[in-house]
């Protein structure tokens, strides 16, 4: 490594830019000092460092260290701190980065270069999202360089640990490479435990309807209006990075004040960067150190669908239907005027859903739509984005037959209300970016947390008040025994009803039908008769608590047997003329279902009933008087047939 050299100066041919560039992303001040110790805060952000392949690194240290404070500012007795974010090593997108980095030898010599009053006067050293081959470096590198800096370094697990050192993380400027990999580590440590990853600090500032407008809603329009961020092809239809939206979400809820917006060349710099004692080149920041046009967008939708009462509710569903749910029907300015105005007798929107609508959403799609010759986004492809999120009902085959007339009646008012509807309100595109700009004020310019009473929707108190109030006054008699206004007390709470008493157990038994039930005493219940066996016999009875009980059953069918002939032996002229008789009058029979046949039936003749009449005796055998059957004889071996 060469020996350090103080960059040339500005005005040198031999000073590059795109090294300056990329030193001030990877090291530039805090706009604001440490809330802890009041002492310069320096963020490093491994995100930027180049490739070692594309950039020499040798070259590239001057510019860095030229970026910390002045040896004159530190004997004059200040110090400062490094916040080094080593697991920001991270795109946009949260995926880590295959870049080659310069070996532990080469941080050994860097950190050997820095003067002796710039280590003195480092107070501490923050190293946030290291891994372990990260700490065995560092700690390599103190031992090497003397071991008196190890007390100085801080290891930490996550950005919100430094709330722990008395270090507000909410006046950081912490990249969002950093904010999107912490996201991504938070839903797969909570993914692996079995647990849902939620959103921290969701619905404590940003999203909720405020006068004036919130934060999130001023700095995301802001920098969507401006000029080349507007005329971005696709905007609203084009889908921001869900992570990105997420982060967003979960930084104006907690309080950020540093968020930086950058498209391409535009950068969009609030008054809170005026009040810091640090200066941040925001010029020279990259795309990806920034949250773009789309996400922008995003958010504003996202701010839109998280509503706890939608522009839409589900209370106005059936007046949708019954007026606007013609497809033909045509909607004229005055209608639209009637619907939004806010001394209208009768409308199907809430109060709070048309003032959002003339104060914000009409204006910013009406500027996105005059711009449709660079943005290619019409009417109503803005009324198709964002239909579905300005309803959101509990059926969602319900919300999917409201979002067609809803589609219409935004489709309609963002033509109209350039000419017709934004004059009869006064108002302009001049005073909608007047309304979009912060409080001169720091204190004026962040949203107040919520109190608990807010999380409650007006639809949802006025119903729980119809629920809990006693209509028979007996809330008010009681509070005006008190002494107290019955306006101010809440009335009680119903008595929750007692429980019902268990079923009975279901009858299993013979004995528990309609049949049973009257040949049993009254004291015999059914769960105490045990099952009755299968007998043979159709008359048994069933003995209980030594009471014995006929019980009744009904007869098996009767099955007669078949006829039994005795062998008939005779010639075959007397089988013509011999006719059977026989009958079967007091033949028993065998009940086959009650009593089955254990032994083989005897098959002899009974000698008392009457069989077949006595054939008379022959002489001969049968086998004499048949006549002869002409054979052919049986051929002989040897002989040939004929």
């Amino acid at each position: 490594m060469r020996p350090l050299l103080p960059p040339p100066p500005l005005s040198s041919p031999d000073y590059s830019l795109p090294l300056s560039n990329l030193a001030s992303r990877i090291l530039y001040p805090n706009p604001l000092p440490s809330s802890s110790t009041q002492h310069a805060l320096y963020i490093l952000n491994s995100a930027a460092f180049p490739d070692a392949r594309e950039t020499s690194y040798d070259d590239l240290v001057p510019y860095v260290l030229a970026r910390l404070p002045a040896e004159d500012d530190l004997l004059a007795g200040h110090q400062y701190e490094i916040l080094f974010f080593a697991k920001a090593s991270a795109d946009d997108a949260g995926k880590p980065s295959k870049k080659r980095r310069p070996g532990w030898q080469w941080c050994v010599q860097t950190y050997q270069l820095l003067s002796r009053i710039l280590r003195k006067r480092l107070s501490r050293l923050w190293i946030v999202g290291a891994e372990s081959w990260v700490r065995m470096l560092v700690e390599g590198v103190m031992v090497i360089s003397g071991g008196k800096g190890r007390k100085k370094v801080v290891f930490l697990r996550s950005v919100r640990d430094l709330e722990g050192w008395g270090v507000r993380v909410s006046e950081l400027c912490v990249p969002c490479g950093v904010w999107v990999a912490e996201k991504r580590r938070r839903k797969k440590r909570r993914g692996s435990a079995g647990g849902e990853e939620g959103a921290n600090g969701k619905g404590k500032r940003a999203f909720g309807v405020r006068e004036p407008l919130p934060r999130v809603l001023r700095e995301a329009t802001s920098f969507l209006l401006m000029d080349e961020c507007v005329k971005t092809e696709g905007i609203f239809r084009v889908n921001a990075k869900a992570v990105m939206v997420e982060v967003l979400q979960e930084l104006y809820d907690q309080g950020q004040q540093f968020i930086v917006w950058r498209e391409r060349d535009t950068v969009l710099c609030f008054p809170f960067w005026r009040d810091g004692t640090g200066d941040v080149g925001m010029d020279e920041l990259k795309e990806k150190d920034g949250y773009d046009v789309h996400s922008a967008a995003g958010l504003i939708k996202l701010w839109y669908k998280e509503l706890r009462e939608p522009i839409f509710p589900q209370s106005c569903y059936q007046a949708l239907g019954k007026f606007y749910g013609d497809a033909n029907l045509q909607l004229e300015p005055h209608q639209l005027v009637e619907m939004l105005r806010p001394d209208a007798e009768w409308t199907i929107l809430t109060t709070t859903a048309r003032r959002i609508l003339r104060i914000h959403l009409l204006p910013l799609l009406s500027r996105v739509v005059d711009m449709e010759e660079w943005n290619h986004m019409a009417a109503y492809g803005l009324a198709v984005c964002f239909a579905p999120a300005l309803l959101r009902g509990p059926d969602i085959e319900e919300d999917m037959k409201m979002m067609g007339i809803a589609r219409r009646l935004l489709d309609a008012m963002i033509r109209h209300w350039k000419e017709h509807l934004a004059p009869v309100f006064e108002t302009d595109h001049q005073n909608f970016e007047t309304e979009l700009r912060l409080p001169e004020v720091v204190a004026g310019r962040e949203d107040p947390l919520e109190e608990v009473g807010d999380s409650i929707s007006p639809s949802e108190a006025q119903m729980s008040g119809i629920t809990l109030i006693d209509n028979d006054g007996s809330a008010s008699d009681t509070a005006q025994e008190d002494g107290s206004e019955g306006e101010d007390e809440a009335p009680p709470l119903p008595q929750r009803p007692a429980p019902l008493p268990p079923l009975p157990p279901r009858p299993r038994t013979f004995l528990d039908s309609e049949a049973a039930r009257p040949s049993l005493p009254p004291r015999v219940r059914s769960s105490t008769i045990a099952a009755i066996p299968c007998t043979g016999d159709p008359t048994s009875s069933l003995t209980t608590n030594g009471v014995d009980h006929p019980v009744k059953r009904k007869p098996a069918p009767t099955v007669q047997p078949l006829p039994r002939y005795s062998m008939v032996v005779g010639t075959s002229s007397s089988l013509h003329h011999q006719q059977p008789h026989a009958t079967l009058e007091h033949i028993p029979f065998y009940n086959s279902v009650e009593q089955p046949v254990e032994e083989p039936l005897d098959l002899d003749p009974d000698p008392e009933l009457p069989m077949y009449e006595a054939l008379p005796e022959s002489s001969s055998s049968p086998s004499a008087n048949r006549a002869a059957i002409p054979r052919k004889p049986v051929p002989v071996k040897g002989e040939k047939g004929g």
